[in-house]
């Protein structure tokens, strides 16, 4: 008789639990996404304004004497550097949606949301746009009713999740048009763009050099543009002219790509993809060395790649360091050295010496004659400013772009680095 008492008893209560509702409340990050239609970016035309400050910089592009500074999501600085100890801004070219770039021959390739832009640079005081060609970046944006997501605003709300329902215990999840991240977690979410690249290097056409946190670049005639998960391909005609567009699907997590030989390495949040430029108009995948996520441009050297691995905000994971890899075997790279940093950002590689932008933390200079002591081989470490991507200019200046502006420096002395000149940033 106990026994069904008992039995009874743990019945009535696991159906009184089964009624009980379940909630908990969480705080998030929710980001909205802001719209734009084609017509709206379209109608703004690349006329050359006066200069204007800056704002917003994103990523940095050296051509001949000329400097161009994004300005993210709105245009492009142009910056007469004849004279680096005082760059003279010239002027403003507005360009809606644009994030990245790259030039050959007087011709400024750029992106404007899911546009390629053409414009004639051979005078430098009066850009003019030769052509657009439409939609060639369509599949990197997200798109509706209203037209292509721009860009994220983020709000930190608390919701309050039934326990019941598919997101609790979830750190993400959608919910109509937005995505929430729970405010404790590592990741967030970064406004998706196409991005400018380097020159690796000497070619065979005149180019311009880009940093390393680059998503354009020009090499063998043909412009690349890195999506999230594709590359685009462009063959560029001898009068500057784009043809049609191949794109090659490659696995999700794509960020930076950056020439070397008759390679294109790419950069990812879970590893580094080597490609291979045998055949220019179809890029083959010719290898993968993987890491933990998280944010990871790539230069290259002498066969040697140097990787920075940096966690935490868009990038996931909580690495933070210096990777150095052989890839003198394209099929099999391998991991040399690895060196712990404090927050990397993009880099530089020239000669001896490998610069580390480490954010908010400042610039690292490193001298790379043996890579099997790289940290102990620091030259310099600058602090008191941002630091988010850099370029290596032959005549031994040093471009500098960061969330406080753009900065140049003498390296003829790594152990005492001179700054040349600043061009500040106007928070609005």
């Amino acid at each position: 008789m106990r026994l069904i008492l008992f039995f009874s008893a743990l019945m009535i209560f696991a159906m009184s639990c089964a009624t009980d509702t379940c909630t908990e409340k969480r705080t998030y990050v929710r980001y909205d996404r802001v719209y734009v239609t084609p017509d709206e970016y379209r109608l703004a035309t690349a006329n050359f304004e006066e200069p204007r400050e800056m704002e917003e910089p994103g990523k940095i592009y050296f051509y001949n004497d000329l400097i161009l500074i994004n300005e993210i999501r709105k245009g492009i600085h142009w910056i007469d550097n004849t004279d680096p100890n005082n760059p003279i801004p010239l002027g403003f070219l507005p360009i809606p949606g644009n994030h990245d770039m790259a030039i050959q021959n007087d011709i400024l390739y750029a992106d404007g949301y899911t546009d390629l832009v053409l414009i004639d640079i051979s005078n430098y005081n009066d850009p003019r746009l030769l052509d657009r060609r439409e939609d060639i970046f369509q599949s990197h944006y997200f798109s509706n009713s209203n037209g292509i997501s721009s860009h994220l605003v983020p709000t930190e709300v608390t919701e309050t999740i039934d326990c019941s329902e598919p997101n609790w215990g979830q750190s993400w999840f959608g919910r109509d048009d937005a995505v929430f991240f729970e405010s404790t977690s590592s990741w967030s979410i970064a406004n998706g763009a196409i991005g400018s690249g380097p020159s690796g290097g000497p070619q065979p056409n005149q180019t311009g050099q880009g940093g390393s946190m680059a998503r354009f670049t020009i090499t063998k005639n043909h412009l690349y543009a890195v999506g999230s998960a594709e590359i685009f391909s462009l063959p560029i005609s001898a009068d500057g002219s784009v043809g049609a567009v191949t794109t090659t699907g490659l696995p999700w997590g794509i960020e930076t790509i950056f020439p070397y030989k008759d390679l294109l390495f790419l950069g990812a949040s879970n590893g580094m993809h080597i490609m291979s430029l045998d055949d220019p108009g179809q890029p083959q995948h010719e290898s993968t060395f993987s890491h933990a996520n998280a944010c990871d441009p790539v230069v290259v050297q002498d066969d040697i790649a140097y990787v920075t691995l940096r966690g935490g905000t868009t990038c996931g994971g909580f690495d933070n360091q210096l990777d150095v890899l052989d890839v003198s075997d394209i099929h099999n790279p391998r991991l040399l050295h690895t060196y712990s940093m404090d927050n990397p950002h993009g880099l530089a590689v020239l000669e001896n010496l490998l610069f580390i932008c480490e954010g908010e933390h400042g610039l690292k200079v490193f001298d790379v004659d043996d890579i099997s002591a790289i940290d102990q081989n620091r030259y310099s470490h600058l602090k008191g400013f941002h630091a988010y991507d850099a370029i290596a200019l032959r005549g031994k200046s040093l471009l500098v772009i960061g969330d406080d502006g753009f900065r140049q420096y003498d390296f003829s002395d790594p152990a005492q680095m001179k700054l040349m000149s600043h061009i500040y940033v106007n928070r609005p």
